[in-house]
């Protein structure tokens, strides 16, 4: 797919929104592979120096996907960044992933778990980039091809992840935990490196930032924008669903079902091959079609996953459900992020999706804590159960309440 289809100018050049897409798209690879590894990792590691299932999940309600330090550190990157600019942001995220896995190295070296709670803190303040990395992916796209330029972004995040989780258990098996933790560092170190040197940033300025400003903006950022309630509803919704029992899936298969981490890998590697596969057909397709319908879609996938993950949660059948997840995926980020840039300004853009990433993060947030309850008190079922009957909910939400936005300049 070629870069130029992306670009266009406004008060960056061609040039420079070109060069920004390559420096984006080379971290997002980066990353990309780091992060496959440690998430098939995480949780079995955590588990490894002794936390329970419920501490797993209080962990990853912490700093996970969703957890109350990444929703936070997403609110006050997006509100600064639309004022100062990405690129401290995105800096300042690399640091804090280093330091994370850093920690996360010395934790098992000491065979410490309590040492996890800082790590995962830090890892859930690197996410103060991500509404600053989605920000700048969107000024690189022309208007009517942000749907495949958000595909285009997403595609080379995964694609290390074909070999990275496979790998990344193998090495696990023979070197430990704490021999592949510097690897991510330097797969990070690269990143850092690549965005300080040559990524391009057009703002620079901190007039108009003020403690009260950034206070209104906080408080602002806990309610809904005006006429997008319903769709923060359902994608608050949606968090939580998700991160009650699929959120713990590796966990789960690992404590209940004795899956070792190299199956974890070779099931994130399966995910990671689907994924890339259907991604830039499913962006071409968001192109000409609703962002709604395509996020309806997606949901809908959700239905068998948990019900076959419940019914017979064999290696096999994981491989299947991943491909099915894969899909999910595919479908559900491009058209959440193509949802919120036809419905907002450009000027206003990374606030709104850091205001997103806030709202449904102080939804979800306690999520996974709750599923490593559930399980705890009744069993491998029950987080995947009541994460199938939210996702009727969602459906419901999103087919009857959400309205597919009007497009803004």
């Amino acid at each position: 797919m070629n870069v130029n289809e992306f670009v266009l100018s406004e008060d960056m050049t061609a040039e420079q929104r070109r060069k920004n897409l390559f420096v984006l798209a080379a971290g997002a690879f980066l990353r990309g592979a780091h992060t496959s590894i440690y998430l098939v990792i995480w949780q079995p590691f955590a588990l490894s120096l002794g936390a329970s299932m419920p501490m797993v999940g209080l962990l990853t309600s912490l700093g996970g996907l969703h957890g109350v330090f990444t929703t936070l550190s997403q609110s006050v990157g997006g509100w600064l960044a639309d004022r100062v600019g990405c690129k401290p942001f995105i800096i300042t995220a690399s640091f804090f992933l280093i330091a994370a896995y850093s920690l996360f190295m010395l934790a098992d070296l000491s065979v410490k778990w309590v040492l996890l709670l800082f790590g995962i803190v830090l890892f859930g303040l690197a996410s103060l980039a991500r509404p600053a990395v989605t920000s700048m992916t969107a000024e690189a796209a022309k208007r009517e091809r942000q749907g495949s330029v958000f595909s285009l972004m997403m595609f080379v995040w995964v694609v290390p992840g074909v070999l990275a989780p496979t790998v990344g258990g193998w090495l696990t098996m023979r070197w430990g935990y704490a021999g592949v933790f510097p690897i991510l560092i330097a797969l990070e170190v690269i990143a850092l490196v690549l965005t300080w040197r040559f990524l391009f940033e057009r703002r620079h300025s901190w007039e108009g930032v003020s403690l009260s400003a950034f206070g209104r903006a906080f408080l602002r950022s806990v309610i809904p924008p005006r006429g997008l309630e319903w769709f923060f509803i359902a994608a608050a919704a949606d968090s939580f669903v998700w991160a009650l029992g699929w959120g713990l899936i590796n966990g789960l298969l690992k404590d209940a079902h004795h899956f070792t981490v190299a199956q974890l890998g070779v099931m994130a590697s399966v995910m990671a091959f689907a994924w890339a596969v259907v991604q830039l057909p499913i962006g071409r397709y968001l192109d000409s079609h609703t962002a709604k319908g395509t996020i309806v879609i997606s949901e809908i996938f959700g239905i068998p996953i948990m019900i076959f993950t419940m019914i017979h949660p064999s290696f096999p059948i994981m491989i299947a459900m991943e491909v099915l997840f894969a899909i999910v995926a595919a479908t559900w980020v491009p058209a959440v992020n193509t949802y919120i840039a036809r419905a907002v300004k450009a000027s206003e853009r990374t606030e709104a999706f850091g205001r997103l990433n806030m709202f449904r993060g102080i939804i979800a947030f306690p999520s996974s804590w709750l599923g490593g309850l559930l399980y705890a008190k009744w069993g491998f079922n029950a987080p995947l159960a009541a994460s199938l009957a939210g996702v009727f909910i969602v459906l419901a939400i999103f087919v009857f309440c959400v309205k597919e936005p009007q497009q803004t300049e």
